[in-house]
């Protein structure tokens, strides 16, 4: 099923999560698999570890992890834990997965996909911003039709 490009890339009034929590479920309905990571926590709830990352997709020829960011500033500004998944992202890309960031810019309305290898780039620039401008655009649905394909 190939979603509308409009409807792609626009998020309407619906949380990047959700929409990517709805995707994992479709990715586990057809016989693959996909899933949220979640943080540590103490039985009281109290946050003892963030995630690695957010999210890994597993298809029979794609393998990716990745995590998502909503940005309303017309660049991501990169926190401490940002950089900490970084590192855990770059790990998976050593092993042969895919790794990236994608990143919901609300301003223009993009889908943007960041490769973890641009982002570490940006940080040896000594910087921590990162624009649409560093990725492509990117549609969810694309992963729907890749985990179809696999199916015929």
């Amino acid at each position: 099923i190939r979603m509308n490009q409009t409807r792609a890339n626009q998020i309407r009034g619906k949380s990047l999560e959700t929409q990517l929590d709805r995707l994992c479920e479709r990715v586990n309905a057809m016989g693959y698999h996909a899933h949220k990571n979640h943080p540590k926590r103490l039985g009281n709830g109290t946050r003892v570890q963030g995630e690695p990352f957010d999210y890994e997709i597993l298809l029979p020829n794609w393998h990716a992890c990745f995590d998502a960011k909503e940005c309303h500033d017309t660049k991501w500004h990169m926190q401490k834990k940002d950089i900490i998944q970084t590192e855990n992202l770059k790990h998976c890309k050593n092993a042969g997965c895919e790794a990236f960031f994608l990143i919901y810019f609300f301003h223009t309305k993009q889908l943007v996909k960041v490769d973890v290898d641009e982002v570490i780039n940006v940080l040896q620039q000594g910087s921590k911003t990162v624009g649409a401008e560093k990725g492509g655009e990117f549609n969810i649905g694309l992963i729907i039709d890749k985990a179809a394909n696999e199916l015929h």
